[in-house]
């Protein structure tokens, strides 16, 4: 998997649409938080901290000293995005939002000036409401959506969508050289795969179960010489298949094309079994001396 990708370019008019449509919707309803942007907030607020191709990386983080938490950049194809929270007790002030990690502009392990915060004033009333609303918020939603052309799954939280029955392919960009070291297991496969490959990307293919209920699979991976249990390595989807029956249908079909070319196979030994006893029989009895 690729964790340490950049967002692949586009223009910032297209980020609501495109948040829109998937798993983190509702950050679409957040109050963006670009590069180099001063937002006023109050306590409670939540923000999206937004960051197109080449402003910062994969992983990076944003953080201030009046957030909550600090926020993980994550994959929202076309852009890297991290949600954060304005603590209930910040003060009336502006504030510095710091980005850390790999794709920072200033000098190598130094964070990086992203943005400015502006807490407004807030009573002790809006910073009791502010408690009572964080107590309830739900858990970040962590699944991020890559670009469609990118194989998956270029992280763990690359969440794609596949019909049951269907035949995925995998990928791994991460492990150069462990041709046929890592074998995968999910209860969504018909299969335990193993990952191929004589360079730097692996692949397996895998079927998915016709019976497998719509929702949320964990695929694990094993390591040849691994001690200790498997460990979350990609998550995937299940959609209903096409049309009721359809998978099983094709299901079928495979299967019973496999048997008709087993009898073909066996039938066309058979045949050749006879011919080759029949010429040996003539070639026999030419060799027999005519009477006279």
């Amino acid at each position: 998997m690729h964790r340490l990708r950049t967002a692949t370019w586009a223009a910032l008019p297209l980020l609501l649409p495109l948040l829109a449509a998937g798993p983190a919707s509702a950050a679409s309803s957040s109050p963006t938080l670009p590069l180099r942007s001063v937002r006023s907030v109050h306590p409670g607020d939540t923000l999206t901290a937004i960051a197109k191709d080449g402003q910062a990386a994969y992983g990076d983080t944003v953080s201030s000293s009046v957030f909550l938490a600090a926020g993980k950049l994550r994959m929202m194809a076309p852009l890297l995005t991290a949600t954060v929270t304005i603590a209930c007790d910040a003060r009336t002030g502006t504030y510095p939002v710091l980005l850390n990690g790999a794709g920072a502009e200033g000098p190598a392990g130094h964070p990086f000036h992203w943005a400015q915060v502006r807490v407004e004033p807030a009573d002790e009333a809006a910073r009791s409401a502010c408690r009572d609303k964080v107590k309830k918020m739900p858990p970040p939603d962590r699944e991020e959506r890559w670009a469609a052309d990118d194989t998956w799954p270029q992280s763990p939280w690359d969440v794609r969508t596949f019909k049951a029955g269907s035949r995925i392919t995998i990928t791994d960009n991460d492990d150069e050289g462990s041709d046929g070291y890592i074998t995968l297991s999910s209860r969504a496969f018909t299969d335990r795969p193993v990952l191929r490959g004589a360079k730097a990307v692996l692949t397996a293919t895998t079927t998915l179960k016709c019976d497998a209920v719509p929702g949320l699979y964990v695929v694990d991976r094993h390591d040849v010489g691994q001690k200790g249990p498997d460990r979350v390595w990609a998550r995937l989807r299940i959609a209903p298949a096409a049309r009721a029956g359809a998978c099983s249908t094709q299901a079928a079909h495979s299967s019973g094309a496999s048997r008709t070319a087993l009898v073909a196979w066996s039938a066309g030994g058979v045949l050749l079994a006879s011919a080759v006893g029949a010429a040996l029989l003539l070639r026999a009895r030419s060799r027999r001396p005519k009477s006279t």
